[in-house]
């Protein structure tokens, strides 16, 4: 049988990839003697939950978090060809974490979602182009299946709103909504967003990201379940030119201000994880 594979950085708790393995090329025990190749490094196996087996298989789930090690070739590693990273490219950077959920009412986010849909601003351009030249070779070159065997790590922009400046109250009234829809952004199986915040355009449209301690945004990123409206589009687009911005989703290779671009991209279905 398949078993759904997570596998997470013991550095910062983050998701490194997603992917499916057949049980019988699983170890029966993780007892932290196992290392698997992924990303060009050599990684140790520190905490397999559940670690059996016969537990993974009745769940059909494993989550392993793994160290980054020293290549140790006397030990046996799991095949490199089993890992996939099963989006092309993520944020190399997680927000700092507040708290814990608490039941609060929040926008969650899955981790390796982080800012994968952005704003950015005429400062990060250069970076813009370069970042999805690399995304590009990745889903060209390294597709195997569903996934990828190399993902990029996207380092910049590492403030994708510098020289722009505007508070959440100005996002709102841009976008034709109040601050009352504004909610805390949390991070999935991490916590609530220290500095986050979440802003509901419309069903299945929200906007998301960091303020400074100055109120002002400084990450502000797309979260959709669902269809936008034309309405909600043209609300983006005036937005966007207005501010010099352009909307990137990193993983689909587009940047646009265009309003009609922006009608097709709300009008379409969110894109599946597996890109």
């Amino acid at each position: 049988m398949d078993i759904s594979v997570t596998l997470r950085d013991a550095a910062d708790g983050g998701v490194i990839a997603r992917t499916v393995v057949p049980s019988r090329e699983l170890p029966p025990t993780f007892d932290g003697t196992q290392l698997l190749e992924a990303a060009d490094h050599v990684w140790r196996v520190v905490r397999a939950e559940p670690a059996f087996r016969e537990e993974y298989e009745l769940i059909g789930e494993l989550e392993l978090t793994l160290r980054r090690v020293e290549q140790e070739p006397r030990v046996e590693m799991l095949p490199a060809r089993d890992i996939h990273f099963s989006m092309s490219s993520i944020s190399d950077r997680l927000p700092d974490i507040a708290g814990p959920l608490d039941g609060r009412s929040v926008l969650l986010i899955k981790d390796d979602l982080w800012r994968d849909v952005e704003l950015v601003a005429p400062s990060g351009a250069d970076a813009v182009t370069e970042n999805l030249k690399a995304i590009r070779r990745i889903q060209t070159e390294f597709r195997s299946g569903p996934g990828f065997t190399e993902l990029h790590l996207r380092t910049t922009p590492a403030e994708p709103l510098a020289g722009v400046t505007f508070t959440v109250e100005d996002l709102a009234a841009g976008l034709g909504t109040t601050t009352h829809f504004v909610r805390p952004v949390g991070i999935e199986g991490r916590g609530v967003v220290q500095g986050g915040y979440a802003l509901s355009v419309a069903d299945g449209v929200h906007v998301y990201g960091l303020v400074d301690t100055a109120s002002r945004i400084t990450v502000a990123a797309l979260h959709r379940t669902g269809i936008g409206s034309a309405q909600t589009a043209t609300a983006f687009g005036t937005l966007l030119r207005a501010r010099g911005l352009e909307l990137v989703d990193w993983r689909a290779g587009l940047r646009t201000d265009d309003a009609e671009v922006l009608a097709g991209w709300f009008g379409a279905p969110p894109q599946a994880l597996w890109r």
